[in-house]
């Protein structure tokens, strides 16, 4: 097959045909001349059964699921029949990943691929295969650029920077996450003659926010969850020190620098005083969401996983929620703030694997092909620029998917999830106990500070 073909053929027409030349040849290669025919055929059916095996682990990303529209789960059998490839999935819990791949990792006994999230696979990009070669002999030597969005490039780049191996590809992008983007009630901002446009500054914003407090309405929809306080705490560092964190993150600075300690009392300040009373410890994240859905009035802003990630729900069972997505809810960046955008799940080989062609396959199909056009249709962006969330012909597309999508592809962002696992969980634990007066914003921020030397600084390269 030549490299113009390869180009010019369709995605799922190369990889079925892929498929059917790496089962003959794999068939001509396993028959020994010498056996009895009945043996022959049994050895070149187990030799096939085991050259079409693949394994995967990950944790329940929308990366780890194919679901048709009754909603059950078709993976495996999608799987088998777009190229040949019989998967063999290991869902383990995000927080257990780490201590998984530990133990796994080192000793060689991992599997063929992982799903990437950089909490979990930060300490073990030294056990994963730089992809480059794979691509340039793929599609050439601007294989990245040609296929991925600026966002999933950017982070491609920090990633190689950060594990000293500038200019590699560790992973594959999958579907990709924009936060800081807050989601609004279109319909309440319209009755009281707020232009989110207008929002130049951060001060601008919180005039806003005084006013519905001056009303006795908690204008923001909050609840606790490690992941909501990083985002938010992101991206108010970008308010208070644009561009420390990511310094900050690649060992340049410090957390105690001056403009990240006014980030953590500024955190502290937004829940409590913008948000439901018990916002930094409230546990039911739908009770949060929905007065927000239903459109009462009563926290008409919501930043729990918004942006893109809520795209799915798109498609959510309720209707009140679809409905909401799809006609009257509107969207913003914090003012001041950027973007912060990161691959959810991206593929990673295991470099150990005996298994690489079957694996690179797999990471085609799922970030580039059939298995990318089925996220991308429940409403996940990806990272590859061909992938795209087909149109709703609602409100939807003017209000939330045209300016969430451009600023995804566009690459001027923050990246949210680089961070090594120790950070990441030390600042869900700080951040609330700065919001309840537990500790000050100084003493958060030396341990957090703590938790980077102690955990980060080993692989981290500056």
């Amino acid at each position: 097959m030549t490299d113009n073909y390869r180009k010019f053929v369709s995605r799922r027409e190369f990889l079925r045909l892929s498929a059917i030349a790496t089962a003959g040849a794999t068939f001509a290669a396993c028959a020994p001349p010498a056996a009895q025919p009945e043996q022959a055929a049994a050895d070149a059916a187990s030799a096939a059964e085991a050259d079409t095996t693949i394994t995967l682990w990950s944790w329940g990303t929308a990366m780890a699921r194919y679901r048709d529209v009754e909603g059950n789960d078709i993976f495996v059998e999608t799987l088998k029949a777009d190229t040949g490839l019989d998967l063999e999935l290991g869902m383990v819990d995000h927080p257990d990943m780490a201590a998984k791949l530990k133990a796994a990792l080192p000793a060689g006994t991992g599997p063929d691929l992982l799903n990437t999230d950089f909490d979990i696979v930060g300490p073990f990009w030294g056990f994963v295969e730089p992809l480059n070669a794979w691509g340039e002999a793929e599609w050439g030597s601007s294989w990245k650029e040609d296929l991925f969005s600026g966002a999933a490039l950017s982070e491609m780049e920090i990633v190689a920077n950060i594990v000293d191996l500038p200019g590699e590809s560790l992973y594959l992008p999958g579907n990709m996450q924009l936060l800081g983007w807050v989601y609004y009630w279109i319909p309440t901002f319209e009755e009281r003659g707020i232009d989110p446009s207008t929002f130049n500054t951060w001060e601008d914003f919180e005039a806003v926010l005084q006013a519905f407090v001056d009303d006795d309405i908690a204008p923001i929809g909050g609840y606790s969850h490690p992941a909501t306080f990083v985002d938010w705490f992101k991206s108010l560092v970008e308010i208070t020190a644009p561009g420390q964190m990511a310094e900050v993150q690649v060992g340049n600075g410090k957390f105690t620098d001056s403009g990240i300690v006014t980030a953590f009392d500024l955190f502290a300040k937004v829940h409590n005083e913008y948000m439901q009373e018990g916002a930094i410890g409230a546990q039911d994240g739908n009770a949060v969401r929905e007065p927000f859905w239903n459109g009462s009035g009563d926290r008409p802003i919501i930043n729990i996983f918004t942006g893109t990630p809520y795209f799915g729900f798109l498609h959510h069972e309720s209707e009140v929620i679809r409905d909401a997505m799809n006609n009257h809810v509107g969207t913003f960046l914090l003012p001041g703030a950027k973007g912060l955008a990161a691959t959810d799940a991206g593929v990673a080989m295991v470099a150990a694997s005996e298994r690489k062609e079957n694996a690179w396959e797999y990471m085609k199909w799922r970030t580039l092909g059939p298995g990318a056009e089925q996220i991308a249709s429940t409403g996940q962006p990806m990272g590859a620029k061909a992938i795209e969330v087909p149109p709703q012909d609602t409100d939807f597309d003017k209000n939330l998917g045209e300016p969430l999508l451009e600023a995804m592809v566009s690459g001027d962002n923050v990246f949210r999830r680089v961070l090594c696992t120790d950070v990441y969980q030390q600042l869900g634990v700080v951040l609330p106990g700065v919001t309840v007066g537990q500790i000050t914003a100084e003493e958060a921020a030396q341990e957090v500070q703590d938790a980077f030397d102690q955990s980060c600084q080993q692989w981290v390269k500056s």
